[in-house]
């Protein structure tokens, strides 16, 4: 997974949590700087205006949303389609922020919109010179956050999770998300960066197999997403846990040793929800499909330790 930290205006994320947006469209005058690796799913957080150090003009972070899709649209089309989840009141105020932004100060032939959902705002500013990253006050469009440091969302959303999370959204708005939802970000981040450089045993061909039936789960059900992008494991997040659920597809002579491998994965996980903030009330269930049957004493023995063992023919998919 990829997070960005992009330039905002505060007055229009303020807009939004005021109203208790959990949907909003995170627009740009144009296209500008492509992105090369940002995904469904991914966290953008907003780089605000309004929130510089006075010292050395930093600006924070005092929000984000994960990332669903991006549309292109006319003026009145924007408008038209999402209204005020473009963070004005009015057109006039809508157009106003445009042309302010515009380097030519015209309206341009159509604007780029970015659909941000499960918003959260922070109680307040996260400055990224805490984690040693320094950017320049000077950045128009948007950073990778992780590009240097894989660690750095996990120390945002640790850092914010000190400082607290704004209720005023959830309090406002039946449909704003709860303190849950960034609970569930945080423990996504930390699991993935544990996981990141955990080698895989897996061959193209059988990733491409096991990947096959994950993404038909995902179909199936939407409230799947994959943990990372590395798409070897999905990951669910429930009322009382999560659930992280992966597929091998191997013979039987290597059976013994992917299970052990997938257990090992499940026992680094298990212990780490352990220690993740607001996490330990909650359960873990870890799910494996296989295509091909193991003994009664394995099976018995990982069922023992919590580890959820699935037999089904992936050749049938």
């Amino acid at each position: 997974m990829s997070s960005i930290a992009y330039i905002t205006d505060k007055n229009m994320i303020e807009f939004h949590r005021l109203n208790g947006n959990s949907t909003i469209s995170f627009w740009r005058p144009s296209a500008g700087k492509r992105f090369t690796d940002f995904n469904h799913g991914d966290l953008l957080f907003f780089l605000a205006k309004g929130t510089e150090l006075k010292q050395t003009g930093e600006k924070g972070i005092i929000g984000y949303g994960r990332f669903q899709h991006s549309v292109q649209h006319s003026f009145r089309q924007m408008w038209s389609q999402y209204g005020n989840l473009n963070g004005y009141e009015t057109t006039e105020d809508f157009k106003d922020a445009i042309l302010r932004v515009s380097k030519s100060k015209t309206l341009p032939t159509s604007l780029s919109s970015l659909i941000l959902n499960e918003i959260v705002f922070f109680q307040a500013p996260v400055y990224l010179s805490e984690f040693g990253m320094r950017i320049s006050n000077n950045l128009e469009s948007f950073i990778y956050l992780d590009k240097d440091n894989p660690q750095m969302t996990v120390n945002i959303l640790l850092k914010a999770n000190e400082i607290g999370v704004d209720a005023w959204s959830s309090a406002v708005s039946s449909y704003a998300p709860s303190s849950s939802v960034f609970d569930d970000d945080l423990a996504r981040h930390i699991i993935q960066y544990r996981l990141c450089n955990i080698p895989s045993l897996s061959t193209e061909k059988e990733i491409k197999k096991q990947s096959k039936y994950l993404v038909d789960l995902i179909k199936k059900d939407d409230s799947y997403q994959w943990l990372d992008e590395r798409k070897q494991e999905l990951i669910r997040f429930k009322l009382n846990g999560l659930e992280i659920v992966t597929a091998i597809s191997v013979n039987k002579h290597n059976l013994t040793e992917r299970l052990i491998y997938e257990f090992g994965k499940y026992t680094i996980i298990n212990k780490l929800t352990k220690d993740i903030p607001n996490f330990n009330q909650k359960t873990l269930q870890y799910t494996t499909y296989v295509e091909s049957e193991v003994s009664d004493d394995l099976k018995k023995l990982l069922v023992q330790e919590g580890f959820d063992y699935r037999y089904i023919n992936l050749n049938q998919i």
